[in-house]
Parts: structure tokens; C-alpha cells; sequence
């Protein structure tokens, strides 16, 4: 039978969803994990937009991603990255708000979320330690291979300008390209030197996330369909406008 889940006042729910951005841009968190950690604090009353909140902030910044984005391509990147996972997180958990009015949950859910959390917490260390260095290996021979193969005016070509064409490119090599957060920095590196500009990089960074297809199983198998296709809309749009407003600026 299935459980309603009450919605608080609309103030209180949009400081819930600021707060969650917040703890999700502090948050080491991949989308697998942070999805049925969120979930198991519905029962205790956290607001779906909360939840939505703070998985769409946790896989795009972290503070070692802040400091290596900072060291390796620039502190003003950081800061846009910082910056962007934050509003990216406000602006879908207030849209939350409105497009999913009302949620519903299984009875017994929470308890096997609950169980999924723990089960994850006990082991996100050594699995994301492991994934960190198995991707951030292949970064680095695939940033070597395309230094050594894609002459430089091919690059500059595509990702050279901040308009329209640059940043849709950037977009879509998230798909073929984009591994985590932490690796995907030397492989930016790499192509900032050979002439990619930032406005398309930071495109790349925010919409990455978004096209792996352990994020899309996440969302599919976790929260269904709907949400799924509302997290991939909002954030590819928000990517593209990030992207071209940070070349322009």
C-alpha cells in the first residue's frame, strides 16, 4: 500500500533544498551513493526537493575536486564549478517543488534505503578509492593519446570559441569522454592547451554527470523514468547556459 509523504510550508522546503545544496557541494558522494542516502532521510522529513537537491550537487563538486580544478586549470574554474553545482542543485529542487507535487513511496522502502545507505557508506571509500584511480589512468592516457593524434587546430576549431557550436560539442563529448569528476581535470588539461576555451569546459564538467550510464542507471532503476528525464533536461539546459554565460563573462 502505498505512503504519502507530507510537504512542510513552501519556505521552509526551499531552505531545506539551500541547505542540501550546500551539504551536496561538501559531499564526496557519487550519484549511486547519494541517491538512497537522500532517500532514507525522506522518512525522518526531508522534502523530495531536498533529496533531488542534493543529488544533483554531490557528483559535480567536492573540496578535492575544488582543489584540483584549482590547481591544474584555474581557481576562477573552481569557483565556477563550486558556483554552478550549487545553483544547478537550488534551481531543481525548487522545480521539484512544482513538478512533483506529490510523491509517493512504498511501505518498507525506507527500510531497504536505509539498508542500501549503510551498505554503501561501509564501502564508498575503497570502491571510490578504486574508481578514482582506475579512471584517473585512463585520463591520462587518454589525454596523451589525443595530444598525440588531434592536431591542435582541430581543437581549437571545436572548442576554441564560447558560442553555440563549442559549447554543444563540449556537451556531448560528456558522453564518450566524462569517467568522474577528478579524472576528467587532466583531460580538460590537456585540451585547454591544445585551445579549448573554458566556457565549453565548463559545460563539459556540468553535463559529464550527467550522460554516464552508471548515473542513468541510478536514476532509472532509483527514483523511475520521470525523474530521470526531469534531471537530464534541467541539467543539459543549465550546462549549455553556464557555459556559454562563463565565456562570456
Amino acid at each position: 500500500m502505498p505512503k504519502r509523504v507530507l510537504r512542510g510550508p513552501a519556505s521552509a522546503e526551499i531552505i531545506s533544498v539551500v541547505l542540501a545544496a550546500l551539504i551536496g557541494v561538501a559531499s564526496p558522494l557519487p550519484t549511486y551513493a547519494a541517491i538512497p542516502i537522500g532517500l532514507s532521510l525522506m522518512p525522518a522529513g526531508l522534502p523530495f526537493s531536498a533529496v533531488i537537491a542534493f543529488i544533483l550537487a554531490s557528483p559535480l563538486m567536492n573540496p578535492t575536486i575544488f582543489f584540483l580544478t584549482a590547481t591544474q586549470i584555474g581557481l576562477d574554474m573552481a569557483i565556477a564549478r563550486t558556483v554552478s553545482a550549487f545553483l544547478l542543485a537550488v534551481i531543481g529542487g525548487v522545480l521539484t517543488m512544482t513538478v512533483f507535487k506529490k510523491i509517493y513511496r512504498p511501505v518498507g522502502e525506507s527500510n531497504t534505503q536505509e539498508q542500501r545507505a549503510e551498505r554503501t557508506l561501509a564501502h564508498d571509500l575503497w570502491s571510490n578509492t578504486r574508481y578514482i584511480l582506475k579512471y584517473f589512468s585512463f585520463a591520462l592516457l587518454l589525454s596523451s593519446a589525443v595530444r598525440a593524434l588531434i592536431p591542435p587546430d582541430v581543437i581549437a576549431k571545436l572548442l576554441g570559441g564560447g558560442g553555440t557550436v563549442s559549447t554543444l560539442v563540449a556537451i556531448g563529448m560528456g558522453v564518450p569522454f566524462y569517467t568522474c569528476g577528478g579524472s576528467a581535470i587532466p583531460f580538460m588539461e590537456t585540451l585547454m592547451e591544445l585551445g579549448m576555451q573554458k566556457g565549453p569546459m565548463l559545460a563539459f564538467f556540468i553535463a559529464g554527470p550527467a550522460t554516464k550510464l552508471e548515473t542513468l542507471y541510478a536514476y532509472k532503476t532509483q527514483l523511475g523514468i520521470r525523474v530521470l528525464a526531469f534531471y537530464l533536461a534541467i541539467t543539459l539546459l543549465f550546462s549549455y547556459l553556464a557555459g556559454v554565460l562563463f565565456a562570456f563573462l
